[in-house]
């Protein structure tokens, strides 16, 4: 964590960081009543084209600066790995998987972050942290009772597309640490502009069909989808700029519990009864990871990742 962190609890970011996963737990539920009608990628460009719109609303009107220079290529960076591939892979693996199943597989995301963030410099690697994560991720499996029943070609290839999601989400959290720092509003309304357009370039080379919805259910969905993405990047963005990339990425970690629990309610997902033993794994895996030393590295401007210069353009501020 950031040097703030480690002098006291930020009781602040620390519920922040709560209410993300909290509702990161329902979004996986809300995509997969959203392909019920919407074709995926479709669904996830208007997704985005529409919280886009609303974060540049909201820059203007703070006026924010808008990134220029290395700044802008970092949000385009971010834009097209946190929301272009990402959230493309994502859409298509919840048509396969359920989705307390695919919050499990994010729930590598912090793996993939160390492992990122160790080979850009931004963080060193610790063997303590990877333990944790692992232990963690392993919990996340007992609770949701993963490898109790044969997989599918096609849920094969779902997870496959959530492990790639885990690995772009991972690039992108690092991005946002490497490049100079830029306020969420703006940072969120430039990547998701990236994010919407390139999935709805791809969208109609992978032959989906571009539909407004009629049923009642897509509509819910679908703006509930919008409002969360609004609080979620916003939530992720203000922990990150007070965290390190992978203590953030921990959200991952116990965003599958209220993902099953949701999942069992609305879409028919089992809710196994190795919920207390998973749960103390996940618990006992993150304070390992979250307890881990860090010993500061450098971004490519020199400036340590803590980034105490990014703190007054965190969102919320």
């Amino acid at each position: 964590m950031s040097a703030a962190a480690g002098r006291g609890v930020d009781v602040r970011t620390v519920l922040v960081f709560i209410a993300a996963v909290v509702v990161t737990g329902g979004n996986a539920v809300a995509i997969r009543y959203s392909n019920r009608e919407l074709d995926p990628l479709f669904g996830a460009a208007v997704r985005f084209a529409v919280a886009g719109l609303v974060f540049a609303a909201i820059a203007a009107a703070g006026r924010k600066a808008w990134p220029r220079g290395r700044a802008l290529v970092g949000a385009l960076l971010y834009g097209l790995l946190n929301f272009g591939l990402a959230y493309g892979f994502i859409y298509e693996a919840l048509r396969e998987v359920h989705a307390g199943l695919a919050q499990i597989v994010l729930a590598s995301v912090p793996l993939a972050t160390l492992l990122i963030a160790a080979g850009a410099g931004v963080e060193r690697f610790s063997w303590r942290r990877f333990a944790g994560t692992l232990v963690a991720v392993a919990g996340i499996a007992v609770v949701s009772g993963a490898g109790t029943t044969a997989f599918s070609a096609s849920s094969l290839l779902g997870i496959a597309g959530m492990v790639a999601a885990a690995v772009s989400i991972g690039a992108g959290a690092v991005v946002v640490k490497v490049f100079p720092p830029v306020p969420g509003a703006p940072l969120n309304a430039v990547g998701m502009a990236v994010g919407a357009a390139a999935l709805a370039v791809v969208s109609p080379l992978a032959g989906e069909r571009w539909a407004v919805p009629v049923r009642a259910a897509t509509f819910a969905a679908f703006g509930f989808l919008v409002v969360s993405t609004l609080i979620l990047f916003a939530a992720f963005l203000y922990v990150l700029r007070r965290w390190s990339a992978s203590a953030t990425s921990y959200q991952f970690l116990f965003v599958p519990i209220p993902a099953v629990i949701v999942s069992s309610l609305l879409d028919s997902e089992p809710l196994t009864p190795a919920l207390l033993l998973g749960g103390l794994l996940v618990l006992v895996g993150s304070y390992l990871g979250l307890r881990a030393g860090r010993r500061p590295g450098r971004t490519a401007e020199g400036h340590l990742p803590g980034d105490a210069v990014a703190r007054t353009d965190a969102p919320g501020r």
